[in-house]
């Protein structure tokens, strides 16, 4: 009877399961740590590569706006009264010719004096 009191109750075996499974949960626990990092670094890498593409597309819109002020009829018009330079002539609707495209898809115009 003291026999069996005295020997351990639990086999060998479980408590290298036990070890085994505890590597287990360590490694996943690294690894999930691991990818989690990786996948935060990127979210970060590609909300930085959006606000750039957004400033960028700012910038191009502002670009646009300072174009088209710049080439306006009246603001050149403008410009050139005050350089001086203004020999420009007024155009009447008869002096515009209508140009469609050819057979072959190029356009040509036609000056006319």
């Amino acid at each position: 009877m003291n026999r069996l009191r005295s020997e351990p109750k639990t086999h060998v075996s479980v408590y290298v399961t036990l070890l085994l499974a505890a590597l287990v949960m360590v490694y996943g626990g690294v690894t999930y740590a691991v990818y989690k990092n990786k996948q935060v670094r990127v979210d970060r890498l590609i909300d930085a590569a959006e606000k750039r593409i957004e400033a960028d597309r700012t910038k191009i819109a502002m670009v646009e706006v300072r174009m088209d002020a710049k080439l306006s009829r009246y603001a050149l018009k403008e410009s050139l009264v005050q350089l001086g330079r203004n020999n420009l002539l007024s155009t009447t609707p008869e002096h515009v010719e209508v140009i469609k495209p050819g057979v072959s898809g190029e356009r040509v115009a036609a000056i006319r004096e």
